[in-house]
Formats: C-alpha cells, sequence, structure tokens
C-alpha cells in the first residue's frame, strides 16, 4: 500500500508552540491517527472531538495544530456553570439596571448592546466583529476569551472547547445549529455572524476541536455532527509508546535513556498495581511530571553516570508523590 502525503499535517512529527496566557511554551509529538483527524477535520469542515483520559494532551492537540497551521487560537474551558448562551455572547442585565440606578438617562448609553460581550463563537465565526464591539460598542467588558498572539487572523482560527463533558447536556445540543451552520444571529444588534455573504467577516472556517474525558455520555445527536478521535496508551507496544514521547520533552543531558527507562518501570508496575484494585491508572501525564521533576531537582553541574546515580537515588524518593494517587 502507498503511503499517503497529508497537506497540512504529518504523522509522527513534533511540533513546537509558544507561550499563550496560561498556556505555556512546549512541544507535541504527533502520531498518525490525530494527524489524519486533523486532515480530516480540515477537509470537510466538522469538529474534531478528541476523547480519551485526562493527561493524553487532548488540549494541547489543538494549541499545537494552531501553531502547525500559523492560526489564530482561541479556548474556552467549560464547567457545570457553563451555558451554550455564553459560548456566544454574554449579556449583563444587572450592570445596566445599576447605570440606571445612578443616573444615566441617555437611551444610547443605556442600550443594551453596550453591555453585550462577544462569546468564543462569536470571535471564532467573526473574529473582526466581535473584536468591534468588544473594543468600540461594548462598556462593560466582562468578558474576552483566551486569544494567542501569534499566529495571522488570514490564516484562519483554531477553536478548543475543553472539557465538554462537564456541561450540561443542553450546552451540547445547543452547539448542533451554530456548529452545522457555521455562525448565529445577534437579534439585539439585528446582525448575523458567520454564515451569511452579508458579514464583514471574510475568514477561513474555523478548525473546531472540543476534548471529553469521558465523565457524562454526550448527546448521540451532538456526536453524530462530529469527527471523533479517541487517544489512549498504546497497552501493546507501551515502552516504545512512552518513550518517543517522553524523548519530545527530555534530551538525554536532562534525563538519560536508562533513567527514563527506569522511570518508566515503575510507571508499568503502578499501572499494573492500580488495574488489579481498579483504580486510577497513572498516565502519560504523571511520566513526564516525574521526568520533570529529576531534571529540576537534579544540579546541572551533574553530568553522566553521576548524573545518574543522583536521579535514581532521587527517582526511588519521589515517584509515589507521583504515581501512587489512588493507592
Amino acid at each position: 500500500m502507498t503511503a499517503t502525503t497529508l497537506k497540512h499535517f504529518q504523522a509522527e512529527s513534533v511540533i513546537d508552540y509558544p507561550d499563550c496566557g496560561s498556556w505555556r511554551q512546549g512541544r507535541y509529538f504527533l502520531d498518525k491517527a490525530s494527524a489524519y483527524a486533523l486532515e480530516m477535520a480540515l477537509a470537510t469542515r466538522r469538529p474534531l472531538l478528541v476523547k480519551g483520559d485526562p493527561g493524553l494532551g487532548k488540549s494541547y492537540l489543538a494549541r499545537a495544530a494552531a501553531a502547525k497551521l500559523k492560526r489564530k487560537f482561541i479556548a474556552e474551558v467549560v464547567n457545570i456553570n457553563t451555558e451554550g448562551q455564553d459560548l456566544l455572547w454574554r449579556y449583563d442585565p444587572v450592570a445596566r439596571l445599576n447605570d440606571a440606578h445612578a443616573g444615566i438617562k441617555d437611551d444610547d448609553k443605556l442600550n443594551p448592546k453596550h453591555y453585550l460581550n462577544p462569546g468564543v463563537l462569536w470571535w471564532t465565526f467573526g473574529y473582526e466583529s466581535a473584536a468591534k464591539q468588544y473594543n468600540d460598542v461594548c462598556r462593560h467588558k466582562v468578558y474576552r476569551p483566551q486569544i494567542s498572539d501569534d499566529g495571522e487572523l488570514g490564516n484562519g482560527i483554531v477553536l478548543l472547547i475543553d472539557e465538554i463533558d462537564k456541561a450540561e447536556p443542553s450546552l451540547p445540543n445547543a452547539l448542533l445549529e451554530v456548529l452545522g451552520n457555521g455562525g448565529f444571529d445577534v437579534p439585539l444588534l439585528e446582525e448575523t455572524i458567520g454564515k451569511t455573504l452579508q458579514t464583514a467577516d471574510k475568514q477561513l472556517p474555523p478548525l473546531v476541536i472540543i476534548t471529553s474525558n469521558d465523565e457524562r455520555e454526550l448527546p448521540a445527536a451532538f456526536i453524530r455532527r462530529c469527527l471523533v478521535l479517541h487517544l489512549a496508551v498504546d497497552d501493546i507496544n507501551l515502552e516504545t509508546w512512552f518513550l518517543e514521547r517522553a524523548k519530545v520533552h527530555f534530551n538525554d543531558n536532562q534525563c538519560s535513556e536508562a533513567i527514563k527507562r527506569l522511570a518508566l518501570q515503575q510507571l508499568i508496575a503502578d499501572r499494573q498495581e492500580a488495574e488489579r484494585h481498579g483504580t486510577i491508572k497513572a498516565g502519560l501525564a504523571e511520566y513526564l511530571d516525574l521526568l520533570a521533576a529529576l531534571d529540576e531537582m537534579t544540579d546541572s553541574s551533574l553530568q553522566g553516570q553521576e548524573r545518574d546515580a543522583y536521579q535514581q537515588c532521587l527517582l526511588a524518593e519521589i515517584q509515589h508523590f507521583v504515581l501512587r494517587k489512588a493507592l
């Protein structure tokens, strides 16, 4: 079978991404399945629902995709209080009432449009309209999503809706029409965002990535609208799977191959013990945290065998803080 060449992403590649607000700079190992899923999401313009256990890099897949495509990155973390309306816009009637009580009588100043904050989907499907509303019209700025400084708007936007399974089922249901039509109406402004040629925005369709830890079942109608990527530890090729990702983040001067393998042996032992007890198994995030601690807690003057010997002793003292969380 002839190998396929993807247009935008390369399987088994490493993507570097810079700082973005609370998102620290880092590197992402893009496996084959993720590369093909991202490419298909771009081709079909469908949202990509990324499912899997916590700590597998679901959220950072979106950050890496934005860096690779040189797109703006916009992120929204969902919680139990997030409503579908919040993703479109947030209206602040309390601020309007307070202004009225404060003696403001100018009808224009009390116009509801001045209390309308664009939500993450407004920024995604109509960036210029959202920027104008937020910067020039809205007088009570109570919300703005995380937006990266890097990336060109002309290249499009990557939107991350993180941990959607934490919300009530009404939220994914509210997204069906917006994601299906590629836009929505804002009645207070008598404006349509995204889905018609009459809008001022002429941007490329966004790449929408939605993550779920499978804590709550998502509505079937919502899942049907999405492409679905399942991220999981490769239990068949466990050592190779972990080591190739560890090498992306830590070179041999930080943690040697021998130390990486020693830490991995402990991780595998703890995963097996957790499996027997039916508790949460440590994964990639815990393994990388362990290597990061070994690197940071070892004096940089120690190199070679001295560094290995020190880190081997250190590993015995600290590994249980990271790996045995549920035992």
